[in-house]
């Protein structure tokens, strides 16, 4: 019953936002769009420890592509703060409009332990 009436740890909403900082870190600010949803389900499948970061994210797999409603709805949030923007013609590439400095604000929120996992996760784009 806990976890029912429970609160995740991490919203999808901030894992997108850790995310997005993460990349920023690491010098990553455009990013194909397709490709992010695939990256953070393989990195939720090989590391069965941190599955506490996707407890608001749901998966839903078929046979040759992942798709994640509340990933797609946590960039559509931070598109409308203004924190990512995405390229036209195609909206294939997601840009990320942060400062390092902002960056560094962001990542201060969370704990060690979702740093460290975030920046491993950034390395992957």
């Amino acid at each position: 019953m806990e976890l029912v009436c429970a609160r995740p740890q991490i919203s999808s909403y901030n894992f997108m936002r850790y995310l997005c900082a993460s990349l920023v870190k690491r010098s990553k600010v455009i990013i194909d769009l397709d490709s992010i949803i695939s990256h953070i389900y393989d990195f939720k499948q090989n590391n069965e420890k941190l599955k506490f970061m996707f407890e608001d994210i749901e998966f839903r797999t078929s046979i040759d592509n992942v798709i994640s409603n509340d990933i797609s709805e946590g960039i559509n949030n931070l598109q409308t703060f203004g924190i990512v923007g995405k390229l036209n013609p195609k909206y294939e590439k997601l840009v990320i409009y942060l400062t390092a400095d902002e960056a560094d604000e962001i990542l201060s929120e969370c704990s060690e332990e979702v740093e460290t996992a975030m920046m491993e996760l950034a390395a992957f784009f």
